[in-house]
């Protein structure tokens, strides 16, 4: 048991070397913490900056999740405790059909395991057309109205909660292409109008210009990483060039983008409006 202000707590794992917020339903003696061997491993899902994410069942009930352990002794996951802690505490709070869900988490002396949603398909990198294959608008518009419904859901929350990570490979697809966005890792609040947040964070292709020139941001580098994903699906491409992230940087700041010559004008239109250099200024969410 744990002892914790003069009370013991039975219901959480014996873990000395605490990284993650307590699991609230274990505190209130609503369950006991869940333990690595209450799971069957499957298979590897995949290796993400942080951690592996396992496909994993559970043994008792026989439901299937996404389990991603995170190592609690690499050095960089040390210096990320606090991200990691608000990942955990922003992901309880959301529930949307085109938001990956946290069922749960727990810890032991080596790892801490994140229980999710176990989306059965692929993410959205493998739908970005290679090779001369033409891009599937119609397909293409329906992830996406998916996608801004996510985002707008986020942007409505009290206080604000900003993604600051779109990409394709944070937007996974079910077998029926629903889309699902996932990796909150880089997330954070808005929690006054008035304050910016300063934090440079997220993909390079897809930083914002304010956050290049560390002006302080807030939740319309969402917007800004939607439009830079909308152009690649439709393109293949990024619409920042450079052989190295100076001159991406360069191209980013100065809203230098390479457009396709045969791009479609209504879906270049819409990118433009998208692609502005003041958050102010690009096309709001509104469903």
């Amino acid at each position: 048991s744990i002892k914790m202000s003069g009370k013991n707590i039975s219901n959480l794992n014996d873990v000395k070397n605490r990284f993650l917020l307590l699991p609230k339903s274990a505190v209130e003696g609503l369950e006991h913490e869940p333990k690595k061997s209450d799971f069957k491993f499957i298979k590897e899902l995949g290796i993400g900056s942080f951690g592996t994410v396992y496909l994993v069942s559970h043994k008792k009930t026989k439901a299937i999740y996404a389990l991603k352990a995170i190592d609690k002794s690499v050095p960089e996951n040390i210096e990320q405790k606090a991200n990691f802690n608000r990942e955990v505490e922003i992901m309880y709070k959301l529930n949307h059909p085109n938001i990956v869900r946290l069922y749960g988490h727990f810890e032991d002396e080596k790892y801490c395991y994140l229980i999710m949603q176990y989306i059965p398909n692929k993410d959205l990198f493998e739908l970005i057309p290679t090779n001369g294959r033409k891009p599937n608008i119609k397909l293409i518009t329906s992830i996406m109205k998916g996608l801004i419904s996510a985002v707008y859901y986020l942007h409505s929350m009290k206080p604000i909660i900003i993604h600051r990570d779109i990409k394709p490979e944070n937007i996974l697809l079910d077998n029926n292409y629903n889309a699902y966005l996932t990796d909150f890792g880089w997330s954070n609040y808005m929690a006054n109008s008035q304050i910016k947040r300063t934090t440079v964070c997220g993909t390079p292709l897809y930083l914002p210009p304010e956050m290049i020139e560390q002006l302080g941001h807030d939740e319309t580098v969402d917007i800004w990483c939607i439009g830079i994903l909308l152009f690649e699906l439709i393109t293949g491409t990024t619409p920042f060039e450079g052989n190295d992230f100076k001159t991406v940087a360069h191209n980013i700041t100065e809203l230098k983008i390479t457009w396709p010559p045969k791009m479609d004008p209504d879906a270049k239109d819409l990118v433009s409006k998208i692609l502005k250099l003041k958050g102010k200024d690009r096309l709001p969410i509104d469903l």
